[in-house]
């Protein structure tokens, strides 16, 4: 049916495009794991353990959200302060992690 090299480089393209996408998998996986520690260890305080209200929200939109209220001047409500020092000494990719994790909580 194949030829025997087409057939060879067919099953290692499979075997490689399979071992790409579990690594991803497990990537991020990771990557929600961490974000629930950071999440347990920093949010769940104001916004609950099942963050019912983030819970399911895309993770660009999650990303975005943290990061303005992270970069903002001046707040004038008390939650906000509140929440840009939980947020202060995250990095971008500690975010994207939180971001993750609660997308994955739907």
């Amino acid at each position: 049916m194949f030829h025997p090299i087409c057939r060879q480089i067919f099953l290692f393209s499979l075997g490689m495009f399979l071992f790409v996408a579990v690594q991803s998998v497990a990537a991020q996986e990771d990557r929600a794991a961490e974000g629930k520690n950071l999440y347990e260890l920093r949010c769940v305080t104001c916004h609950g353990i099942k963050a019912e209200k983030l819970a399911g929200k895309p993770t660009d939109y999650l990303e975005d959200r943290m990061q303005s209220f992270k970069e903002m001047d001046d707040p004038l409500f008390e939650k906000v302060r509140r929440m840009q020092a939980a947020l202060a000494p995250l990095s971008d990719e500690q975010l994207k992690h939180i971001a993750i994790y609660l997308n994955g909580l739907k």
